[in-house]
């Protein structure tokens, strides 16, 4: 009997059909800084996993970027494929309360990556996790890849 059984990969259904394995994490309310600034690097939050969907929260007080690579996460102009207006990245703006605005997002990927427009701001996050490894996971970029919307 053998018992090298295959692995699930990217494209495996049934990983994402079962419930999530809990993956959660915050920053403070003003750790994540602003984007326009060239010599700030996003925050980037790697899975252990590839997850099966994600929950984030602005909990700061300016609204917070969040993108799927380390170039979409930039301002336009200073990453932007072709040094473009191109904006890969979501919006959340600010709810004012300790609760935060918060956005689900039902997506599979393998990091994340956080900055700030008018100031600083701050995140929580839950993610659910699959058991795919990571590294069966595709490299999310818009300059290798027919991924145009990453960045």
């Amino acid at each position: 009997m053998s018992f090298n059984h295959p692995k699930a990969g990217a494209n495996s259904v049934p990983a994402y059909q079962m419930s999530g394995i809990p993956f959660v994490t915050s920053s403070a309310a003003t750790e994540v800084l602003r984007a326009d600034n060239a010599a700030v690097d996003p925050i980037q939050v790697d899975f252990p996993f590839v997850t099966k969907n994600i929950k984030i929260a602005n909990i700061g007080a300016n609204i917070l970027r969040v993108a799927f690579s380390f170039t979409g996460s930039q301002t336009p102009g200073q990453g932007a494929k072709g040094g473009g207006l191109t904006r890969n990245y979501f919006l959340i703006q600010p709810s004012g309360s300790v609760d935060g605005t918060i956005v689900d997002f039902d997506v599979r990927c393998k990091s994340i990556f956080f900055t700030a427009e008018g100031g600083t701001t701050g995140f929580s996050l839950f993610a659910g996790l699959t058991r795919i490894d990571k590294s069966q996971f595709p490299v999310l970029t818009g300059s290798v890849t027919s991924f145009e919307g990453i960045g």
